[in-house]
């Protein structure tokens, strides 16, 4: 589900709760999870490698949709002598530089996490899933998967009519239930 984003957020609003779970890279970038290997030094500043190389230096950058990120360059000479160049994602690279990425979670992201981790939020979710559940069954089974006719009049009358036919078996199925 990738329906968090500043823009849907943004328009959210106060009014409305957006319940949908985070990017998972935000949510990597907010608990700082690096690639399996990787890990920071702290005493450097700098990242470290699987190999145990550090890089060689850091930029700080902003991406084109705002988020800032950390670039970490590592040496190509010592990448290319490296015995676990093939496993690593740093080595393996064909670009100029060698480097790693990580992602900076803003402000708004740690707020958003944080709710996520809520009673209320785990709760709401729930009730999604069975939303979600029931919206795959009218796209898979019932063919809401595409319109067939032109309009919107016509993909109203469309949807109307197959929430409908759904929930008409529903009834079904549950009555025969209860006679067993």
């Amino acid at each position: 589900m990738a329906y968090v984003s500043d823009d849907n957020l943004e328009v959210c609003g106060k009014e409305i709760t957006l319940i949908a779970r985070t990017n998972t890279a935000v949510a990597a970038a907010a608990n700082g999870n690096l690639e399996e290997g990787f890990c920071f030094n702290k005493d450097a500043g700098m990242l470290q490698c699987p190999a145990g190389e550090l890089s060689t230096r850091v930029e700080k950058r902003t991406a084109k949709n705002g988020n800032t990120y950390l670039r970490y360059i590592f040496s190509k000479v010592t990448c290319r002598k490296c015995p676990q160049r093939e496993k690593c994602r740093v080595g393996r690279s064909n670009a100029k530089t060698r480097s790693y990425s990580i992602t900076q979670a803003s402000e708004k992201n740690l707020e958003r996490l944080k709710f996520e981790e809520s009673e209320y939020f785990q709760e709401r979710m729930k009730i999604r899933h069975r939303i979600e559940e029931k919206n795959g069954e009218l796209k898979e089974a019932h063919g809401l998967r595409k319109a067939d006719s032109r309009g919107l009049f016509a993909m109203h009358l469309q949807m109307y009519f197959t929430a409908f036919t759904a929930n008409v078996k529903r009834i079904v199925r549950l009555e025969e239930l209860a006679m067993e």
